[in-house]
């Protein structure tokens, strides 16, 4: 079942005002705000997917469920010509995971079956590059890329080791970009969120407990009333 922040703030309200705060004065200054519901929902989201991730790192796993990748397109390349490649610039900040796996994949937009070859940073300076007249030539990545491209990131950019906005390389002035996201106030209130069912109970729960742990009881309100009429 597809779920949406609205939603989940909803059933938060809804539970909150039932179960927690049932003598809560209505109209108070100390009412829940929704605008605060939506980013305790993104935080504890984001805590319990790379939670989820990397329990399943643990148990041997190196795949990522699909329903937590978020797709990104069209995403504008940049040629850097004066160093033979080209660039694109991170249109979320991903999940951080081993083997730079929070970008997931990266193809040619409209060709999705044509993805790029990924390389962890970490091993990029270790491989090495060379090029002669623009063609990578040289370093232990040649054999290893067969004379493909790949992809390397560096902060909030990837690069990539070929230009690929030449027609040599393709002509790619466009790429699409799959990743595990951090970043879910990309995501407007009725947009669908990339996560599986069984977490959404998860998700309530954790917002639930954090809005109780900081919200203000109905005895310290009486006392804080007194004391601003006394």
């Amino acid at each position: 079942m597809a779920t949406t922040k609205k939603k989940i703030a909803e059933q938060i309200q809804r539970n909150y005002a039932r179960f927690k705060d049932r003598d809560n004065v209505q109209g108070t200054n100390e009412s829940i705000d929704t605008r605060e519901i939506y980013l305790l929902i993104e935080q504890a989201l984001n805590k319990l997917l790379k939670a989820q991730t990397f329990e399943r790192f643990t148990d041997g796993y190196i795949d990522i469920p699909r329903c937590n990748i978020v797709s990104f397109t069209p995403v504008s390349v940049t040629a850097d010509a004066t160093n033979n490649r080209a660039f694109i610039d991170l249109t979320a900040i991903p999940l951080s995971l081993p083997m730079d796996m929070g970008v997931w994949n990266i193809t040619p937009t409209g060709n999705p079956h044509n993805s790029f070859i990924p390389i962890s940073s970490q091993d990029w300076s270790v491989m090495g590059v060379g090029y002669n007249s623009g063609t990578q030539s040289a370093g232990i990545n040649t054999s290893y890329l067969e004379q493909q491209t790949g992809y390397y990131i560096e902060g909030k950019r990837i690069y990539f080791t070929k230009n690929i906005t030449t027609s040599a390389n393709g002509s790619v002035t466009q790429v699409t970009v799959l990743l595990l996201v951090s970043d879910l106030s990309q995501l407007s209130d009725s947009d669908l969120l990339p996560v599986s069912p069984e977490i959404e109970s998860s998700v309530i729960e954790e917002v639930l407990n954090q809005i109780s742990n900081g919200r203000i009881s109905q005895l310290e309100l009486n006392a804080k009333h007194e004391n601003d009429n006394a």
